[in-house]
C-alpha cells in the first residue's frame, strides 16, 4: 500500500468515527475523495451545517449518504427526495427507515425503478407493521 493510499485509508476510518473533533469533520468534508465526504455525510457527529453543504455535493453518493446518517432531520430528507439524480431516490427508496409519507411520495416518482423500489420498501414495512 503506497503512503497516499494509506493516507486515504486513514482518512476513511476517521470520517467514520463518531468521536471525530469537528476541524477533522471540516475538513474531511472538503476532501477531494468522493467516498470520504460520503463517510462524513453518513457520520452521526457530523455538524447540520456540514450536511446541509453535503447536500449539494457535486457526486450522488455523498447526498445519498446524508440521507443514512441517523441524525438527519426532516428538511434534508425533503430535499433529497426531490434530488434531481434518481440513483439518489432510489437509494431514499431502499431506506426502510424513511418516514412512509417519504417513502409514498417516492413511490409515485417519475423514475419507474425508483417507483418500483418505494412500493416494494412500503409493502415490506406494512408487512412487518401488520405482522407485529
Amino acid at each position: 500500500m503506497s503512503n497516499q493510499d494509506y493516507s486515504l485509508h486513514n482518512q476513511y476510518i476517521a470520517a467514520g468515527d463518531p468521536r471525530i473533533s469537528e476541524n477533522c469533520v471540516e475538513k474531511l468534508a472538503s476532501s477531494n475523495d468522493p467516498l470520504i465526504r460520503r463517510r462524513i455525510a453518513e457520520n452521526p457527529s457530523t455538524p447540520i451545517q456540514i450536511l446541509f453543504k453535503l447536500l449539494n455535493d457535486e457526486h450522488s453518493d455523498v447526498r445519498l449518504g446524508v440521507s443514512f446518517n441517523p441524525v438527519v432531520q426532516r428538511p434534508l430528507l425533503d430535499e433529497l427526495v426531490a434530488d434531481s439524480d434518481a440513483d439518489v431516490r432510489y437509494g431514499l427508496a431502499e431506506n426502510a427507515s424513511l418516514p412512509m409519507d417519504l417513502i409514498q411520495k417516492l413511490a409515485n416518482d417519475e423514475n419507474p425503478y425508483v417507483a418500483q423500489r418505494a412500493k416494494k420498501t412500503a409493502n415490506r414495512l406494512k408487512s412487518i407493521s401488520w405482522a407485529a
